[in-house]
């Protein structure tokens, strides 16, 4: 039997649709990707094929996993494929040999997927994002910037069909950012302790708006209802909230990514976490692992197409 060795390469959109690609003179649809020249790795291979087929230009390519297949076109031939996931920085278009690309929801496709996707990949995919957890300042800081970034992440989270789950108030960034995503016509899920609910700081407005009885049982039920986290500019109060999600990712105890909105704010923290690292407290996977973007279609893009890494102790 003949063995097909090949990179392919996971793409994922802000709603978490997955790129697939159709070959001239065949049926089935399959990743971006393709057999390394000589003397070529399965890495460079997967960012050459990306902008020969697709015109596409990669970052943030990380290893996903090594999978085995029925070769989609060659009949009694197998696939044996090095699949790294990736962020797109351009629009992509069909190029050289491929006719038709297609985004597909991983839970429902609606085209005929190779053996290599629709037996082996897609369902180890992590799900797509439907609801984003952010935490963020019950203040609106000195700069009309912070209010301007809240509101774009908001309105760019509606128009892609994200919910967002926040702290539930009405006042600072976090009323900011839940009145963009309502008048986009979204959906918030709002958590609220009963003694901030009880100062009249909760936002009547939203579609779900839950009072908890302690701080603990709003960080825990924000971690059940979102599928990723993202950190604005924002206080104590955020810092807390960031960190407690960052170490649970660490510990594997979710494996959801974390994002930093707004790489001149973080950038303070980011220098004091590379410290850490460098002198041997951190481990330098869980420092990369952290998303820190500015703009909320590219913040969205790379935690659709995150790789968890591996937990402490694990």
């Amino acid at each position: 039997m003949q063995n097909i060795k090949v990179a392919a390469v996971i793409l994922r959109d802000e709603t978490g649709r997955v790129l697939t690609v159709r070959k001239r003179g065949t049926s089935l649809f399959m990743f971006p990707g393709g057999k390394p020249e000589p003397d070529e790795t399965f890495a460079d291979a997967a960012v050459r094929e990306a902008y020969e087929e697709l015109g596409v230009h990669l970052t943030s390519l990380a290893p996903y996993g090594s999978f085995t297949a029925p070769a989609a076109n060659e009949e009694g031939a197998t696939v044996e494929a090095e699949v790294f996931t990736a962020a797109l920085l351009d629009a992509p278009s069909p190029a050289a040999e491929i006719d038709e690309i297609a985004w597909v929801d991983p839970d429902s496709s609606h085209v005929a997927l190779a053996p290599l996707l629709a037996e082996e990949v897609f369902p180890t995919l992590r799900p797509a994002v439907r609801k984003v957890t952010v935490f963020c300042g019950s203040a609106s800081g000195n700069s009309p910037a912070f209010t301007s970034m809240a509101s774009e992440l908001g309105s760019i989270l509606a128009s892609h069909g994200i919910g967002l789950v926040y702290g539930g108030g009405k006042i600072g960034l976090m009323g900011t950012i839940a009145d963009a995503v309502l008048a986009g016509g979204g959906h918030v899920d709002g958590i609220i302790p009963e003694g901030l609910a009880n100062k009249e700081l909760a936002h009547n407005g939203v579609q779900s708006l839950e009072v908890v009885n302690s701080m603990h049982e709003r960080k825990s039920r924000m971690a059940e209802l979102g599928d990723a986290f993202i950190a604005m500019p924002g206080g104590a109060g955020t810092l807390e909230e960031l960190f407690e999600a960052w170490v649970w990712q660490i510990l594997g105890i979710h494996n959801m990514p974390v994002a930093l909105y707004g790489r001149d704010f973080w950038a303070p923290l980011m220098d004091m976490l590379e410290k850490m690292r460098d002198q041997g407290f951190i481990a330098p996977n869980f420092v990369d692992a952290l998303i820190v973007a500015d703009n909320p279609t590219e913040l969205l893009r790379r935690i659709q197409n995150w790789t968890p890494p591996r937990a402490k102790w694990s």
